[in-house]
């Protein structure tokens, strides 16, 4: 593409379109000076269609919009049978003039530069032209041969072929005169100065600019429209529209975070404009992802969310998800300049995913790059939930993790805060330690799982849930996290005094009073109730997720990945098929009776661990001991045919208190 410089308006159609294509079609060191006059000694001066300077020599250019069959010889021509002016004649005469000036500007030892004169003919944009030449060596061309002869040798006629050299083009250009000068007006519009082209097709341009009032300078994108040089009517009226509608989006966006500010449309006759603030920052493909810190990298989502949030909750969608369409800067402000809103909200969100899901990856939060994985699927479309986690993460604080892994033995350190002490139990895919807490010096729990992928939703959820809420008889989680270099996952808990139930009675059983193992019972029906009041479940209760310590009983272990409570879990005292038509209520509550029958069994009567066991254990004690209400409602929870109402008091229909 030449470097093309107007000094006037085209006087028709046909040189538009004629200076379109050689705009378009010639090299890019070859200059294309459109409408210039060119100086004479008298003082006046001679327009000019075009001046090429080229490779080979300085063109002076004539543009004819002739159609029809034309006949051209050295002193006459013929149009369809009719006599039209020789336009070559005029065109030799100029460059003739020309050459004389530049002889009289070449300093000694530089050579002047071949000039000669060149027509073109256009037809009708390329067609309904035929040419003849009565000499084959005559500078007249067709749109099917003008971009050839202005840069082969072939098309030159001086009797030396020598290429221009920079100190030839410069003397050119000084002979013209003020050629800088229209070029920075032509390169100006109001008060925008175009710097640099970053996009040209068929009349569309982006135009990298400068905002120049007074003293002061702003960078700027332009988005020009020239209705001219589309070859039919319809698709600038098609692309007018779309430029139209991009400012009433952006107007409509105004105040968004995310929605660069832009100046009202500029309109002059020729060009339709739509000047965009230029977005701060580097566009993603651009973006050193690599240097960013946790903290960073958390605050871009966290900005970026936050953006797409506000422009979905306007009535509109981004669409324009390309790399270099999504800016992000230094401080994590993330901005968008192609919001096209020609998607829904769930593809929206899911072309967001698929934009971010590196960085998040990169933040090594579960939390946070799961959510991403799953909206990139088409599996969420909450950008609520994402946007609270990142606040709640970055509130909280997190350490940049380790660049090597983890070895989990005792006194390694996790996420830089929990030293691992005593491992209490251990399953194929899970642990469980105890820990200290190194600032605040206090014991904690710390569970660690294996196979992040396939446990996310259970722990996403339990750490989601049980961060937010407390509960004297529910266990509360301290951090979630990642280990690093690994597909593990850590959980820390406050640490619970005790023992798991089972233990505690079989070590003072002659200790234990009814009255102790009720209260302990109705602790964990008011616990299990407030869960399901907010859509929690546990899902894994059994003798050892119960641990009691004084008159106080908490429920721990949250989740059915705890493989360490495999063995123990609840599913396994039941009926598959009676458990897979439960509800998950009723599975809690069923896993509740199970775990304190079998606890309160002695050893040497307890059966297997089934249904049946269950019931028979049950049956074969005390019904004075539990109480009778107690006791017939235990019993239907073991049989599957207690019917709960979840607007009435656990504890009341249980028998434990009144209604």
């Amino acid at each position: 593409m030449a470097k093309h410089i107007s000094f006037g308006t085209p006087v028709n159609d046909a040189e538009r379109w004629a200076f379109s294509l050689l705009a378009d079609e010639l090299p890019a060191d070859y200059l294309l000076l459109t409408n210039v006059e060119i100086p004479t000694h008298s003082g006046q001066a001679m327009e000019v269609d075009a001046l090429v300077v080229g490779e080979w020599g300085v063109y002076v250019v004539d543009v004819k919009g002739y159609m029809g069959r034309l006949t051209a010889g050295l002193h006459a021509w013929l149009l369809d049978g009719r006599d039209v002016d020789n336009s070559l004649a005029k065109a030799n005469y100029v460059a003739r003039v020309l050459a004389g000036k530049l002889k009289h500007k070449i300093p000694v030892g530089v050579y002047a530069p071949w000039c000669q004169g060149m027509v073109f003919v256009t037809g009708r944009k390329g067609e309904e032209i035929e040419l003849e030449k009565d000499e084959g060596s005559l500078s007249i061309y067709t749109p099917k041969q003008i971009i050839a002869a202005l840069t082969k040798e072939w098309g030159l006629t001086a009797p030396h072929k020598h290429p221009v050299t920079d100190t030839q083009k410069a003397i050119v250009l000084d002979t013209i005169g003020q050629v800088a000068l229209v070029e920075q007006r032509n390169n100006k519009i109001q008060d925008f100065i175009k710097l640099k082209c970053l996009f040209l097709q068929q009349g569309l341009e982006v135009w990298q600019a400068e905002y120049h009032p007074g003293g002061w300078t702003a960078p700027w994108l332009l988005k020009i429209l020239l209705p001219i040089q589309f070859e039919r009517s319809e698709d600038a009226a098609h692309h007018e529209q779309r430029l139209r509608d991009e400012f009433q989006r952006m107007q409509a966006l105004s105040g968004c975070c995310g929605v660069p500010y832009c100046a009202p449309l500029i309109q002059d006759g020729e060009q339709l404009v739509l000047p965009i603030r230029m977005p701060r920052g580097l566009p993603m493909n651009m973006l050193p992802a690599a240097e960013l810190t946790t903290y960073q990298l958390l605050e871009v989502l966290r900005r970026s969310v936050t953006s797409l949030q506000q422009i979905h909750r306007r009535g509109y969608t981004v669409g324009g998800w390309a790399d270099n369409c999504v800016f992000i800067a230094e401080e994590g402000d993330v901005e968008f300049i192609d919001i096209k809103d020609n998607v829904t909200i769930s593809d929206d969100i899911q072309q967001y995913a698929s934009r971010f899901v590196a960085l998040a990856e990169q933040t090594r939060q579960p939390r946070i790059y799961q959510w991403y994985r799953q909206a990139l699927l088409g599996g969420t479309c909450d950008l609520d939930a994402l946007r609270c986690d990142l606040c709640a993460i970055i509130d909280i604080g997190v350490c940049d993790t380790l660049p090597h892994a983890i070895e989990i033995v005792p006194g390694a350190v996790i996420d830089h805060h929990y030293r691992l002490e005593r491992l209490i139990t251990e399953a194929p895919h899970s642990q469980l330690w105890q820990a200290r807490h190194l600032q605040g010096q206090y014991a904690c729990g710390l569970s660690v799982y294996d196979n992040v992928a396939a446990l996310w939703p259970m722990l996403s959820s339990l750490y989601r849930s049980l961060s937010k809420i407390y509960h004297p008889n529910i266990e509360k989680v301290l951090a979630f996290g990642q280990l690093p270099e690994s597909e593990s996952l850590f959980i820390a808990r406050a640490w619970e005094q005790g023992e798991a139930i089972d233990e505690v009675i079989a070590l003072r059983p002659s200790k234990l009073m009814p009255e102790l193992a009720r209260a302990w019972f109705m602790q964990l029906l008011h616990a299990l109730q407030y869960l399901h009041r907010l859509d929690i479940y546990h899902g894994a209760i059994c003798p050892k997720n119960i641990i009691c310590h004084g008159d106080k009983a908490v429920l721990v272990n949250f989740g059915v990945g705890l493989d360490i409570a495999a063995s123990f879990y609840a599913k396994q005292y039941a009926d598959p098929t009676l458990w897979a038509l439960e509800g998950e209520a009723e599975r809690d509550l069923f896993g509740l009776v199970a775990s304190f029958v079998d606890a309160l069994t002695p050893t040497s009567s307890k059966m297997a661990l089934t249904q049946t066991g269950l019931i028979n254990a049950l049956l074969a004690s005390d019904k004075q001991w539990l109480g009778e209400r107690l006791f017939a409602i235990c019993l239907q929870v073991l049989r599957f045919e207690f019917t709960l109402d979840p607007k009435l008091s656990y504890a009341a229909q249980f028998g434990l208190e009144t209604a």
